[in-house]
């Protein structure tokens, strides 16, 4: 079978953690023996680092861009002449395939969505009139529905009329991305050795105000431990802000800014405690991640 991943966010080269949940279910497409093409936009612009959102906001001019690719995106996924379409987040990346099916040849081809959390905030936002427009396409087309977690499906069906929240609940699904570990035992145990005996925290994410990384300081200075270590992974606008945060604190945060996976999982693997503060959230990688390395994990 030839599937047509569509996505916004996917690893531009070796370490980059974008997209990388994504990656990891095309390498599992490829080892069922399937042949897989990725349609996703060019590093930075519109959709780069920390989110469409901000950028567009910061630079409206972006919203060209995003139309030039979504036009892109529809002819790439016709020349792909695929059996099976996969849009990861429902918006935008689902609409190349839901708006221009009819002219590129692909209208009879099963669509599935997925849903990884910002796409469903952006869907809840959106004003009534405009989310009944946008879901009428996607349900017009979609097949299948994959939420990364139950409150994600939960969320888009409360902001819906009832017959399209049926319609949702009919074809959805409820399946966590997969996760492709590293073996970063090594760099764990590096880490740990130049720590001593103090007490390491990480946090990860974008420095965005919904990662709430503001609180995630606060709660690593009220600790009684000596000297605590807290390790920041990201970045993003809110950073400098933090940074004043942590300095009247006064004390030892070390922000890493983007880091490669293979450094954040180091990070992650050594800590005494990953502290995870954010309320947008679909089903936290970084998360899964910790548990995956047997790190203690606080939800603030």
């Amino acid at each position: 079978m030839t599937v047509c991943v569509v996505t916004t966010s996917y690893p531009s080269h070796d370490g980059d953690p974008a997209g990388h949940f994504v990656k990891a279910e095309v390498e599992e497409l490829e080892r069922a023996g399937h042949r897989v093409t990725v349609v996703t936009p060019r590093a930075g612009g519109a959709f780069g680092w920390p989110g469409a959102a901000f950028r567009l906001r910061e630079k409206p001019w972006r919203a060209v861009e995003t139309a030039t690719w979504m036009v892109r995106a529809a002819a790439e996924v016709r020349a792909a002449r695929p059996d099976k379409i996969v849009a990861h987040w429902s918006v935008p990346s689902a609409f190349p395939v839901v708006t221009s099916a009819g002219a590129n040849g692909f209208a009879g081809v099963p669509l599935e969505i997925v849903s990884h959390g910002g796409d469903i905030r952006l869907l809840a936002a959106t004003p009534q009139a405009i989310r009944r427009v946008a879901m009428k396409q996607l349900l017009g087309r979609a097949k299948a529905w994959r939420f990364v977690s139950a409150p994600l499906l939960e969320k888009l069906t409360e902001c819906l009329d009832e017959a399209d929240a049926e319609k949702v609940r009919a074809i959805a699904t409820i399946a966590p991305s997969p996760l492709a570990m590293l073996d970063v035992d090594a760099e764990v145990r590096a880490r740990r050795s130049t720590l001593g005996a103090r007490p390491l925290y990480v946090c990860a994410g974008r420095l965005v105000r919904s990662k709430r990384v503001d609180r995630v300081i606060d709660y690593v200075a009220g600790q009684r431990a000596e000297k605590p270590i807290l390790v920041v992974i990201g970045d993003g606008p809110e950073r400098e802000r933090l940074e004043k945060l942590a300095q009247r604190w006064q004390i030892d945060v070390r922000f890493l800014g983007n880091t490669p996976r293979r450094e954040a999982l180091a990070w992650i693997g050594a800590a005494d405690e990953l502290v995870h503060a954010s309320i947008a959230e679909g089903m936290s990688t970084v998360v899964r991640e910790a548990e995956q390395l047997g790190v203690k994990i606080t939800v603030l």
